[in-house]
């Protein structure tokens, strides 16, 4: 499990991608931050925002990955 997922965040090279590795730690923070509002904080789901931030944070992503084309 651990090698697949250092595949994963590798580039071609086989070397860690400070990109790859960035944007999965910022989506593992806003789901887990999401869930933390809702299970710890008690406050209701709200789809909408959440589908914003998700979108938002999508578009950042591959933005990112998109200007920065085969590196």
């Amino acid at each position: 499990m651990l090698a697949w997922i250092s595949k994963l965040l590798a580039d071609p090279a086989g070397l860690p991608d400070d990109g790859r590795v960035a944007a999965m730690l910022l989506v593992l923070g806003y789901l887990g931050l999401s869930g933390w509002n809702v299970i710890a904080l008690h406050h209701a789901f709200d789809m909408q925002q959440f589908g914003v931030g998700a979108g938002a944070l999508s578009a950042g992503v591959g933005g990112w990955f998109g200007f920065r084309k085969g590196n």
